[in-house]
């Protein structure tokens, strides 16, 4: 008998020991088809890391996962599957472990993220397709070293500046690599957000994520498509200023509704 994936939100492992699916995968096709940053908000429990994660092995171009559609009704959308299956770069973040009481430890913990896509795409430190302002850029995230003679402040400030660019360079170095634009999935973005108004340094906190995110949303030529979920719509001055063609879906909208149930 097939089992329930209690507590499991990894489409590839669910497929792979044949458990419980609610097919899920037009999904993809209606964000292949809507615009090109996506904002995607539901409660809990809606099945959001489960569709991000689906979207992750469909786009990422470094594995083969034909074996994990077959059988699926995006599988019958021939043009989709041949033009879209494993044919993109992405770059997946989750925040929903990012919480924290106070704003030097939740910046450590968004910059760890960060830091784990880049050791991902270490390879490209191994390519011709980066110079080597870029490539000490890279190592940087990596690991940043202190200068002698830097106070802790501006060690820190250094820090925000080279990671508020971060997402948007990847996408470029990414682009270059592969000749391919960039699929970009953050799962769960509000969340640190909601964690710095709840510990109260969101005014502190607000801006290095917002430029984070919007550097890497608004006008990046090296993006295909940007998704986002998360449990609420932060104010659009803070973070989605200026970004073209942004679709969002919330329960109360039509868009995405049957992919995401309780």
């Amino acid at each position: 008998m097939k089992k329930l994936p209690i507590g499991r939100s990894d489409f590839k492992s669910i497929i792979e020991d044949n458990m419980y699916y609610i097919d899920k995968s037009m999904l993809i096709k209606e964000i292949i088809e809507s615009g090109n940053v996506i904002l995607i908000t539901r409660p809990r429990r809606f099945g959001k890391t489960l569709n991000m994660s689906m979207m992750k092995y469909f786009f990422r171009n470094d594995e083969d996962n034909k074996q994990l559609f077959k059988g699926l009704k995006i599988w019958e959308e021939k043009e989709i599957i041949e033009k879209y299956l494993n044919k993109y770069p992405v770059i997946y973040l989750t925040f929903k472990d990012a919480k924290a009481n106070n704003l030097l430890t939740m910046k450590i913990n968004i910059k760890n993220n960060i830091k784990k896509i880049y050791d991902e795409h270490n390879y490209l430190l191994n390519s011709d397709f980066l110079s080597e302002i870029e490539k000490k850029y890279f190592k940087q995230i990596l690991e940043i070293e202190e200068i002698k003679g830097e106070t802790s402040e501006e060690r820190i400030a250094k820090e925000d500046t080279l990671y508020e660019h971060s997402l948007k360079n990847l996408s470029e170095y990414l682009y270059r690599y592969y000749n391919q634009k960039v699929i970009l999935l953050i799962d769960e973005y509000d969340t640190p957000i909601q964690q710095s108004y709840l510990n109260g340094y969101y005014n502190e906190f607000i801006n290095f994520m917002g430029n984070i995110l919007g550097n890497a949303l608004k006008d990046n030529e090296y993006l295909e498509k940007g998704v986002l979920t998360g449990i609420t719509r932060v104010a659009k001055e803070s973070i989605f200023t200026g970004v073209n063609n942004l679709d969002v879906s919330t329960i109360l909208g039509k868009l995405f509704n049957d992919k995401f149930a309780a």
